[in-house]
Order: C-alpha cells, then sequence, then structure tokens
C-alpha cells in the first residue's frame, strides 16, 4: 500500500463492493466512525467478497480451515458519520501458497453525490488447518474461485 493519505485508487480495479450504513454505536464521541471500526467493516467486505464468489466462512471452516489475520492496516482520509452510507470495495491483491492479500477502498457520498474518499487499507490472511492452526495451503478452490472472479492467475 502507499503512505500517501491522498492516494486515490483507480475503484475500477475492484470488481466487488457491498455498502453499509454507519450505526451510531460505530461512532465515538466526536460523532465520527471510531478509527477501529473500519477493521469491522473490512471483515463485512471479506465476508461478503467471498459470499459473491460461492463460498462463506461457515462452508470453508467444515472443510477444516480457518483464515487469520496476519497482518493489517487502514489509512485514513476523511471522516464517516453516523448514518452515512459507506460503500467499501475489496479486492484479493496476491495469493501465495499459505496467504492472501485483500485491499480495502471506502467511500461515502458527498453533498453533491460524488464518492469521496473515507479510508484504504489491507489484510493479509494466513489458512490454518482448523484443528492445529499450523498454516496450510489455501485450497485449491478457492484459489481458482478467486482468480476467476479477478480475472487473472496470481503468481507466488
Amino acid at each position: 500500500m502507499h503512505n500517501n493519505s491522498n492516494h486515490i485508487m483507480d475503484l475500477r480495479e475492484f470488481n466487488f463492493w457491498t455498502e453499509l450504513r454507519v450505526r451510531y454505536e460505530e461512532t465515538d464521541s466526536m460523532s465520527v466512525v471510531y478509527y477501529g471500526k473500519y477493521y469491522v467493516f473490512f471483515e463485512v467486505a471479506r465476508t461478503e467478497y467471498l459470499k459473491n464468489i460461492g463460498y462463506n466462512y461457515i462452508d470453508i471452516e467444515d472443510n477444516g480451515y480457518y483464515f487469520v489475520v496476519a497482518e493489517s492496516k487502514c489509512n485514513y482520509i476523511s471522516p464517516a458519520r453516523f448514518e452515512d452510507v459507506l460503500k467499501i470495495y475489496a479486492k484479493v491483491n496476491y495469493i501465495k501458497n499459505t496467504s492472501f492479500n485483500f485491499l480495502y477502498y471506502v467511500t461515502k457520498k458527498d453533498n453533491d453525490n460524488l464518492e469521496q474518499n473515507v479510508v484504504f487499507g489491507h489484510t493479509v490472511l494466513v489458512c490454518v488447518d482448523k484443528n492445529t492452526f499450523k498454516p496450510v495451503k489455501i485450497p485449491e478452490y478457492l484459489t481458482k474461485a478467486i482468480q476467476k472472479f479477478e480475472g487473472h492467475t496470481f503468481m507466488p
């Protein structure tokens, strides 16, 4: 990711997005979204992304796998507030043998109904065996589904 807080990502690079409305409990005493809540929004996008390509966490867990977050980062651009409708873009940036990286970009509509940048970030997830919590190869069915959805093959 880039460290420039003015970073503008080409949102056309994202094949997936989901929306949510900011709830009151997600705001702090300054009436803006509490910074840690963006990681929850990232998780919502990840979960919906996987459902969108035909898998959900329950199915993946039933097959003996967990995905644990090994790294996360969020860059804050502008505040979101109670009742804002956020658009959370998500894409897989890379897949390695046992890990993969999601990129996220969050926007909201401004007063002119244009998308305003709120935050961008990423998470690295490691696939682990459900019983041992040891890293294991990402299931091939999932790698193939992500590659098909993203429209390209990832090189480790």
